[in-house]
């Protein structure tokens, strides 16, 4: 993405962090769970109140009750952010929280149900309704990609084969992409929405005993806003990526087993690496900040730290079972809200639209020289008809083949023409018409209160930070009792500073300290399937057939995994792939004699006998 040093605008700010509460739900109800939170919605303070003793208020640029609404949540989270995509910075919203808490439904929601509908498709209509109040000399195109990180693969949910891994790349002009991913031009609501159904059905989701429908990966749907002004001939791109994380979970809760406990060890980790990530930038000493260490901080460089406008939605629960979790959250949140990035307006040379327009005009000049051929077929129609009648018919058949002929291609050229028109929108249109239920329930009034309140909130917070600073400045004293005063007061402000450092300090020992234990039941568990699975290795299968599979292993270095020699050619690889959901999914019936449905009955009985003896489940020594 080239961008020129006379039209680059930046803008630094810190990453804006909400907090939304989850209600009590019926089976915690049931249990006699207590709601634990302390909520201050004029100030934005949230505290956790477990035991009664004091407890530890946190400050965040708004904090959403167990009573906020979906749309109202968009307002004041997500308006600004789109709003700069339009205008060609870089966005990223993402909700963070613990397993069960309504990350994916603040995210999605229920888009059939215009209340219940989530950050991503309220803006699907806020950007489609922002075009078509657009001037007319403004041309728009926007492309869309979804993606998903499922132990740590990186996998294309738009794909028509979404289980294929695909890999992390970097260039200096485009930075980090991923490679083979498909993208998509969309040009109204019930095309985008399509393609989020598409890919949540490829999402991969679980029933846990923390959340009957948990999400165990971490999704990213980009949207790309490229715009271009005919008068200023100045193209900008957009991109707004809208983050799914999966939940932290601990192993002793869930009680996750195989496959599931490998996707919460991934997912943990992932998370453990971004809160790394989110302490380096914070902490501002390290030279190094690790977002190699995973594949979702690799993805989520530039919305930490970089080149991107962000905000944060933390989930907590209101239930006293998930004070360690709540807490967790809170703390990380807090972290966080002190990134800076630095975002600017991305502008383009040689974009979609210009690539788009070139295209059409070509095709036209080929329409132009189809026309040119008509006109000249009757002029060679009247020489014909002085010859014989028999030629004369022939000519004249041919003639009229060679016409519907060039009529075939200069309708195939129109469509061509009339399907890239679609892709470009044209700011003005009444995009409304191409689509029902498009309005859309943003007041410019409402935001504009919701910025003022922001502004205001910052000067308290840069005013009390200026405050703690001035403590060593000097001041004149009149007597030795006012110095002696005056030195007294400074060292209680200092003490009282001492010991909120100490705390912080209490607190993030302690936050590690579960860290390491969530990690170390996670590393205990996968050593015990390990060690089972080890044991079943050196037990059933024969040594020569190990060697065997040693000597076809070859290393991926794409994929980082180690893959067999030739395994797409055997077992289940060679037979035709079917679709995993159930209405498309047609059974095989094999036409077999009913001979072979039978036992003999001498070998039937035998074999019962056989299964009636009992078998150890311990190898023998060998």
């Amino acid at each position: 993405m080239a961008n020129t040093k006379s039209d680059i605008q930046t803008e630094v700010e810190n990453v804006r962090v909400f907090i939304r509460v989850r209600p009590l739900t019926k089976k915690e109800e049931d249990e006699g769970r207590q709601n634990i939170l302390l909520i201050d919605s004029k100030e934005n303070l949230i505290a956790l109140n477990k035991d009664g003793i004091n407890p530890k208020p946190f400050k965040f640029d708004q904090v959403f009750s167990e009573n906020s609404t979906q749309i109202n949540l968009y307002r004041v989270i997500a308006v600004p952010i789109v709003e700069k995509a339009l205008q060609g910075y870089n966005g990223t919203i993402f909700a963070y929280g613990q397993t069960g808490t309504g990350k994916t439904y603040t995210m999605v929601g229920n888009y059939t149900k215009p209340d219940l509908k989530g950050i991503i498709p309220n803006t699907f209509s806020h950007i489609f309704s922002q075009i078509s109040r657009a001037s007319g000399e403004n041309s728009f195109v926007v492309t869309v990609t979804y993606l998903e990180i499922y132990n740590e693969e990186v996998r294309d949910l738009l794909s028509t084969d979404p289980n294929k891994k695909l890999a992390i790349r970097e260039r200096p002009d485009v930075g980090v992409y991923v490679k083979d991913l498909m993208g998509f031009t969309v040009d109204s609501i019930e095309s985008i929405t399509e393609l989020l159904n598409r890919g949540n059905k490829n999402r991969v989701t679980r029933s846990t005993l923390m959340n009957d429908v948990s999400s165990r990966s971490h999704a990213i749907f980009t949207i790309t806003i490229e715009s271009r002004n005919t008068s200023s001939n100045k193209t900008t791109v957009g991109k707004l990526n809208l983050v799914d994380l999966a939940g932290s979970e601990r192993a002793s809760r869930t009680q996750a087993t195989g496959e599931r406990l490998r996707e919460a060890s991934n997912i943990n980790l992932s998370l453990s690496v971004l809160g790394n990530v989110i302490s380096a930038l914070v902490d501002g000493k390290s030279t190094h900040i690790p977002y190699r260490n995973s594949k979702l901080t690799r993805l989520l460089q530039d919305s930490l730290g970089g080149n991107s406008k962000t905000a944060m939605v933390a989930m907590v629960s209101s239930a006293d079972i998930d004070y360690e979790e709540s807490m967790c959250t809170l703390r990380y949140a807090a972290r966080v809200k002190h990134i800076q990035n630095h975002a600017r307006i991305n502008v383009e040379h040689g974009g979609l639209i210009e690539g788009f327009e070139q295209e059409i005009a070509e095709l036209q000049e080929k329409i132009h020289l189809l026309s040119v051929q008509e006109q000249k077929q009757p002029v060679t129609k009247k020489k014909k008809e002085r010859s014989s009648s028999q030629a004369r018919a022939d000519e004249i058949r041919k003639c009229e083949e060679e016409l519907q002929k060039t009529e075939k291609e200069k309708n195939e050229l129109m469509q061509k023409i009339s399907m890239i028109q679609k892709k470009i929108l044209v700011g003005g249109e009444n995009l409304f018409e191409k689509a029902q239920h498009q309005a859309f329930l943003i007041e410019s009034s409402g935001v504009e209160i919701e910025t003022l309140d922001k502004n205001h909130q910052q000067l308290e917070e840069t005013l009390n930070k200026k405050g703690q600073e001035r403590i060593d400045v000097e001041e004149k004293y009149s007597s030795l009792q006012e110095e002696d005063a005056g030195l007294t007061k400074k060292i209680k402000k200092v003490q009282s500073y001492l010991n909120e450092v100490k705390e912080e300090y209490a607190d993030k020992e302690h936050e590690y300290q579960r860290e390491m234990e969530a990690l170390l039941d996670n590393n205990r568990l996968l050593v015990r399937e390990t060690q089972l699975a080890c044991l079943m290795i050196d037990s059933y299968i024969p040594k020569e057939y190990l060697k065997k599979i040693d000597s076809n292993l070859i290393w991926n270095s794409e994929t980082q995994e180690y893959q067999m020699r030739g395994v797409a050619y055997t077992g289940n690889n060679m037979r035709k792939r079917q679709s995993t959901h159930p209405e498309f999914f047609t059974p095989i019936h094999f036409e077999m004699k009913a001979v072979y449905h039978k036992y003999p009955e001498k070998k039937r009985e035998r074999k019962i006998m056989y299964e009636k003896r009992s078998f150890s489940a311990v190898p023998k020594a060998r």
